[in-house]
């Protein structure tokens, strides 16, 4: 994408968007004086297009201190793709605006730091992410266990997902569940620590365990639920405190 400057950036077609027919079609400076006229000062602005694709969708692009916010236009038809953007969560907010002045509005309420709910209760066109509004709540590390333990349901693996869910030590910890493999993690969002013990399929129904960070040749084959968890449980380190989510400013 490259990024344009207000005097030459991309244009609209302003029989499809009569709105911007004050702004020789000029997506940025409609949504800064829809916002003006609102009363709203946007964070910066910046207007990017595809250079692989110069009839392709227009975005602008608020660099709003919450999170970013990505507005699609669509240059064939009248079309307004609305995200706003959690910092290692990803799209929080999400829709289809009728118009800029209600993008305007929008980007105001998320500046502000207004809940999602709130956002999505006032603005019928967006809807919330569950694990957006889990993560704002303070509710990230119950709402992972939620999606490991639906995407496991009826599973092979199930009854390992389940067991750890039911044991409190691993409980507070945040899953993740990738190729059959169950690991856990200090924060529910990244960095990362990776140094806690993992469980994984081995042959003949078994279960491998071992450092996240070391081979897969060198875990520990047992042939329990019970006996893999209660592993990871042994090896767990002394700092190693119910899962804590980092706020938005630490991410950055």
């Amino acid at each position: 994408m490259s990024a344009q400057s207000p005097h030459d950036g991309p244009k609209m077609d302003t029989t499809l968007y009569p709105e911007l027919s004050p702004d020789a079609g000029d997506p940025g400076a409609g949504l800064r004086r829809f916002a003006t006229a609102a009363g709203i000062t946007l964070a910066p602005l910046r207007v990017t297009e595809s250079a692989s694709a110069p009839h392709g969708p227009v975005t602008l692009v608020v660099e709003a201190d919450r999170g970013i916010v990505h507005v699609v236009l669509e240059r064939d038809r009248h079309e307004i793709q609305v995200k706003l953007m959690m910092p290692w969560v990803g799209a929080a907010l999400s829709g289809h605006a009728k118009t800029l002045q209600d993008v305007a509005q929008a980007i105001h309420d998320w500046q502000r730091g207004d809940t999602l709910t709130m956002i999505a209760g006032r603005r019928g066109w967006l809807t919330a992410s569950p694990r957006a509004v889990a993560h704002e709540e303070g509710r990230a590390v119950e709402y992972a266990w939620d999606v490991a333990r639906a995407v496991t349901a009826d599973q092979w693996n199930s009854s390992l997902v389940e067991e750890a869910y039911n044991t409190p030590q691993l409980r507070q910890l945040a899953p993740f569940v990738t190729h059959g493999t169950l690991r856990f993690h200090r924060s529910p969002t990244p960095p990362f620590s990776h140094d806690l013990f993992e469980i994984g399929p081995a042959d003949n129904n078994s279960w491998r365990v071992g450092s996240q960070q070391a081979p897969l040749g060198t875990h520990t084959v047992v042939t329990t639920t019970a006996e893999a968890i209660a592993l990871v449980v042994d090896a767990l380190p002394p700092d190693c405190n119910p899962a804590i989510q980092a706020s938005d400013s630490e991410h950055d």
